[in-house]
C-alpha cells in the first residue's frame, strides 16, 4: 500500500501548486458553510424575540440576510474553483500515466506480449486507470473536504450544545460502520469485476483478430457461448455491486433525516425547557446537514481509495516490468557497423522455452560475415523462427552464445541491436494507414525521405503495378492489419519497409511464401544487390529461395544436420536433397 501511495505521490507532486490552492479554497468553502448557520441563528432568534418590536429589528434582520446572501454567492464561486483546482490535475495525471504506460509498453519486448493478452493490456489502460483519476481528482478533494468539514462543523455544534453533539454522533457512528462493511463487499466485487472486464476485453480482441478462423471453421456458436459466459460473469458481478449500493445509498441519503429527527426530539426538549433557543436549534439542524455530507463522502472516499489502489496495482504490473538499462554512451551507427565488421557468430547456441524440458535449439554454431548471404532451410517445427528470434534478441539466451564481433549480444542495448539487425518476419503486421506511411515506418528520418527514394523501394519490392491499380496509389488506406491487401502484397509492403534505411544484417523469415515464382525471383535479385543490407540471412522451406546463398544451413529438430552451398547439398543425399527433389518434381 505504501508503494502504491508513493507511485501516486510522484504524479501528485507535479501539480502541487494547484492542489495547494485547491486546499485553500476547500478550507474557505467549509469556513463559509459553518458561518452561514451563525447568522441564521441570529436571524431566527431576532424573529422569535417577543420582547422586541419587529419593526425596530428590521434593519438588523436585513443586514443578516444580506450577509447570508453574500456568503451563499461566495460559496458557489469558491466551491467551483476548488473543484477545478482538484479535477484538472486528476485529468492531467490520467493523461500523464497513460502516456507513461504507452512509452513503457513500447520498451517491453516480445516475451511480455507473449505472456499477456492484448485485450487485458488495453483494459488496464482504458478502464483500470479510471481509479487513479478518481483518487487524484475527486478523492483528493473529498479527503481535504471531509477533514476540514469534520473539524469545523463538530466544533461549531459543540459550542452550541456538547451533550446534543454527543447524541448526534451515535447514529453517525452506527451508519458509518454499516457503510464501511458494505463498502468492503463493494470493493471486493469491484476488483473481481475489473479482472472479469480484462478477460472479456482480451477475448473480444482475440476473437476479432481471428475472425477468419471463426468463419472458416464455423465456430460461431462456440465463440458466442464463450463470450456469453464471460459477459454473464461480468453482469453477475455488476449486479452484486448494484445490490450493495442500492442498500447503502438510502442509508447514506437518509442520514440527514435521522440526524434531524434526533435533533428535533432532543433539541426540542431543550427548547421547551428554555435551555436552548429556537435559533440555536435551527443552526444545529443546519450543522447536521453539513455534517451528513462529509460522512456520506467518507464512505465513498474509502471506496474510491480501495478501487483506485486496485487500479494502481494493475497499472504497476506494466510499470514495474524490467526493461533494458540503456548505456550512458550508446554506440553510434558507424561504431556499430565497425563492430559488425568482424561478423556475427553463434557459439553452441541452445534454447529451451520457459516451462519446457526439451530444447528447441541444440548446439547451433555458425558465422555470418559482412556481405555474406546465409540461407537456412528446415521443415515446420525445426526451430527456424526460434533461431531468428534469438539472433535479433527477441528471446534472451544465456551469455556467451551470440557475439557481434567480440561483443556478447546480451551486453548491447535493444536500440543498438535494432540498428544493426533488421528482421522481416512471416507474421506481417500493417497499420491502418496509407501504403506510403506503412513503408515510411522503416525510415530513420521520414521528413528527409524523397519521393524518388520511395519510388525506388516500391520498384525493388515489385509493388509498382499493384499501387498503380489503386485509386489513390500510395495514399490508399489499407485498413486494419492491411485487410484490403492480399498476402503477397502485405509481405512486399513489409519488405519495402525494411529497405528504407541501411543496416548490417537483414533477416528474412519466410517472407516470400505468399508470392508467385517469378515475383520471388525478382525480389531475390533486388535483395541480393545489397543496396541497404550488408549481410543477408534468408530463412525458408523453399529451396529456390536459397539457391544463391553463399552458405546454406539445414536445420532439423533444432540441430544443424548439414551445411554447404546449393551445389554441394544437392550432390549428396539428405534432407536438403530430398526437399529439392520433391519441390523440383512438384
Amino acid at each position: 500500500m505504501t508503494r502504491r501511495f508513493a507511485f501516486l505521490f510522484h504524479y501528485i507532486y507535479q501539480h502541487k501548486f494547484s492542489y495547494l490552492a485547491g486546499i485553500l479554497f476547500i478550507v474557505l468553502t467549509n469556513w463559509i458553510s459553518v458561518t452561514i448557520p451563525e447568522y441564521l441563528k441570529l436571524s431566527v432568534d431576532l424573529l422569535a424575540d417577543k420582547t422586541a418590536n419587529l419593526g425596530d429589528n428590521q434593519e438588523q434582520l436585513f443586514s443578516y440576510l444580506m450577509i447570508m446572501l453574500i456568503l451563499a454567492v461566495s460559496i458557489v464561486v469558491v466551491r467551483t474553483l476548488s473543484r477545478i483546482l482538484f479535477f484538472n490535475p486528476g485529468r492531467a495525471i490520467e493523461y500523464k500515466v497513460k502516456n507513461d504506460l504507452f512509452q513503457k509498453l513500447m520498451l517491453l519486448q516480445k516475451d511480455y506480449y507473449d505472456q499477456n493478452p492484448t485485450g487485458s493490456i488495453i483494459s488496464r489502460i482504458q478502464n483500470d486507470i479510471n481509479g487513479i483519476r478518481l483518487i487524484c481528482g475527486f478523492g483528493m478533494m473529498q479527503f481535504f473536504n471531509i477533514a476540514t468539514a469534520l473539524s469545523l462543523t463538530p466544533y461549531k455544534m459543540w459550542q452550541l450544545s456538547p451533550r446534543l453533539t454527543l447524541y448526534v454522533l451515535i447514529p453517525i457512528a452506527i451508519v458509518f460502520v454499516i457503510v464501511r462493511i458494505g463498502m468492503h463487499y463493494v470493493t471486493r466485487n469491484t476488483r473481481a469485476r475489473m479482472q472479469s472486464l480484462q478477460s472479456l476485453s482480451g477475448y473480444i480482441v482475440s476473437s476479432l483478430s481471428g475472425i477468419d478462423v471463426v468463419k472458416n471453421f464455423s465456430l460461431y456458436q462456440w465463440s458466442g457461448k464463450k463470450f456469453a459466459a464471460l459477459n454473464k460473469n461480468l453482469l453477475k458481478l455488476s449486479l452484486k455491486i448494484s445490490f450493495f449500493r442500492s442498500f447503502l445509498m438510502p442509508v447514506l441519503q437518509n442520514l440527514e433525516n435521522i440526524l434531524k429527527t434526533v435533533i428535533l426530539a432532543i433539541g426540542g426538549y431543550y427548547v421547551i425547557r428554555e435551555s436552548f433557543t429556537i435559533g440555536e436549534l435551527t443552526a444545529f439542524i443546519a450543522y447536521s446537514a453539513l455534517l451528513s455530507m462529509p460522512i456520506m463522502g467518507l464512505g465513498w472516499l474509502t471506496t474510491i481509495i480501495e478501487t483506485g489502489m486496485v487500479g494502481v496495482a494493475s497499472i504497476e504490473t506494466i510499470i514495474n516490468q524490467p526493461t533494458e538499462s540503456h548505456a550512458e554512451n550508446p554506440m553510434k551507427k558507424s561504431e556499430l557497423s565497425a563492430q559488425f565488421a568482424k561478423g556475427l557468430r553463434t557459439n553452441d547456441l541452445s534454447y529451451t522455452y520457459p516451462g519446457q524440458d526439451k530444447p528447441v535449439l541444440n548446439n547451433i554454431s555458425f558465422e555470418i560475415h559482412p556481405n555474406q548471404t546465409i540461407g537456412i532451410l528446415g521443415q515446420i517445427g525445426s526451430g527456424k523462427t526460434t533461431l531468428v528470434n534469438c539472433l535479433n534478441n527477441y528471446l534472451k539466451v544465456p551469455d556467451g552464445m551470440i557475439f557481434v564481433g567480440d561483443t556478447d549480444l546480451n551486453t548491447m542495448g535493444y536500440g543498438e541491436i535494432r540498428q544493426m539487425i533488421r528482421t522481416v518476419t512471416q507474421d506481417v503486421f500493417l497499420f491502418s494507414d496509407t501504403i506510403e506511411n506503412n513503408i515510411l515506418f522503416g525510415a530513420e528520418n521520414e521528413e528527409k525521405v524523397s519521393r524518388d527514394q520511395i519510388s525506388e523501394v516500391v520498384r525493388e519490392s515489385a509493388l509498382e503495378e499493384e499501387i498503380a491499380r489503386f485509386h489513390n496509389h500510395l495514399e490508399t488506406t489499407i485498413g486494419e492489419k492491411g485487410i484490403m491487401l492480399s498476402g503477397g502484397q502485405k509481405q512486399r509492403i513489409s519488405l519495402a519497409r525494411s529497405l528504407m534505411s541501411k543496416f548490417d544484417l537483414l533477416i528474412l523469415d519466410n517472407v516470400l511464401s505468399a508470392v508467385d515464382y517469378d515475383t520471388e525471383r525478382y525480389l531475390l535479385q533486388q535483395i541480393l544487390k545489397r543496396r541497404t543490407a550488408g549481410s543477408l540471412l534468408i530463412v525458408s522451406h523453399r529451396v529456390q529461395a536459397l539457391e544463391q546463398a553463399d552458405k546454406i544451413l539445414v536445420l532439423d529438430k533444432g540441430e544443424i544436420v548439414d551445411q554447404g552451398t546449393h551445389e554441394d547439398l544437392i550432390s549428396r543425399e539428405g534432407l536438403y536433397y530430398d526437399t529439392w527433389k520433391l519441390q523440383e518434381q512438384g
